[in-house]
């Protein structure tokens, strides 16, 4: 019987706590050695919920009222927030309105949310993980505040494999890249594709054997099933022709390029929502798992591999 290691890949978390314990879950339920988080971490936005008086709290997601009446009913809607990748924060009227006007003090509350939440991740893959020798890598992405990096970076449990070449076993190294060309949003690492082209050749550069090679680099290739997105217009308003939604390319061009070039066996992006999927490139298989990271569900992708050679490949979905 052939040896296989199994792995399982996911990406742009958004701080969607359902998600990232489900994907916990799923090394267990998969049998996966190797479990791997391809960038976007991080959540976006804090969700205020106004006491009112008597025990009674108030907050808005996605532009419907919550009304919590009990402490069970304030904890529900909380992990509902968090949930969706928000991070809930309970306050009084006059906090709320102190915290709006100091944006300084805005700033320092939302990193701490978002640390601690990373943290508290980080401590459950360690106690779930650890006792099973299951591999954890796990690096941001372009919209990750390089903050993020410092928290991973505490835990020796986790690697953070952003920049870096890894093995995930005898046979197979993996180098992992976190940037992705300029998008409209103007994310904390996005740079222009000449500066992406050096840093995707100083990582490889450290490959021994391409042929086994695993790259997992956030940003997919341009021009391929795995990069297309709605277009957008100077407004960042989705466009529309004949009642559907315009969708283009919006990958990295020296992503492609380097695959075409030095064919490693597999590559592995995120990134891109929407496009959840597998194609070849050359003998290269890419694949990005989409992600639906706010209602929570679990989008992965499970590969099995063999000494120079997928054995088989799907996407999960739950």
């Amino acid at each position: 019987m052939r040896k296989m290691t199994r792995l399982l890949f996911a990406s742009d978390f958004h701080g969607s706590d359902m998600f990232f314990r489900k994907f916990i879950r799923a090394a267990y339920n998969y049998k996966a050695q190797v479990l791997i988080g391809g960038g976007d971490i991080a959540g976006k936005a804090m969700i205020p919920i106004i006491h009112k008086g008597n025990g009674v709290y108030e907050g808005y997601l996605f532009g419907s009222k919550h009304v919590a009446e009990t402490n069970k009913e304030l904890e529900k809607f909380k992990q509902s927030i968090s949930n969706t990748g928000f991070y809930p924060i309970v306050l009084e009227p006059d906090e709320a309105k102190e915290l709006e006007n100091d944006k300084e003090k805005m700033d320092k509350v939302f990193n701490e949310m978002m640390t601690n939440r990373l943290k508290e991740w980080m401590e459950l893959a360690e106690e779930h993980l650890s006792k099973k020798g299951i591999k954890f890598f796990f690096m941001p992405g372009n919209d990750d505040p390089y903050i993020i990096d410092e928290v991973i970076n505490k835990f020796d449990f986790v690697v953070n494999h952003d920049g870096k070449k890894v093995w995930i076993d005898e046979n197979h190294e993996m180098v992992g890249l976190a940037y992705a060309n300029i998008t409209p949003w103007h994310c904390e690492r996005d740079i222009p594709e000449e500066e992406l082209r050096v840093k995707i050749e100083n990582v490889i550069s450290q490959i021994e054997n391409m042929k086994n090679a695993i790259f997992s680099f956030h940003c997919p290739p341009y021009d391929t099933l795995i990069d297309q997105a709605p277009e957008i217009d100077e407004n960042l308003k989705i466009k529309a022709k004949g009642g559907q939604v315009v969708m283009k390319s919006v990958g990295c061009k020296a992503v492609r390029e380097t695959i075409e070039k030095y064919q490693p066996l597999l590559s592995l992006h995120g990134h891109i929502h929407e496009s959840a999927g597998f194609e070849k490139i050359g003998r290269t298989i890419i694949a990005n798992p989409g992600s639906e990271y706010a209602e929570g569900i679990l989008k992965a992708v499970l590969v099995n591999l063999g000494k120079d050679e997928v054995i088989g490949r799907m996407i999960i979905s739950g």
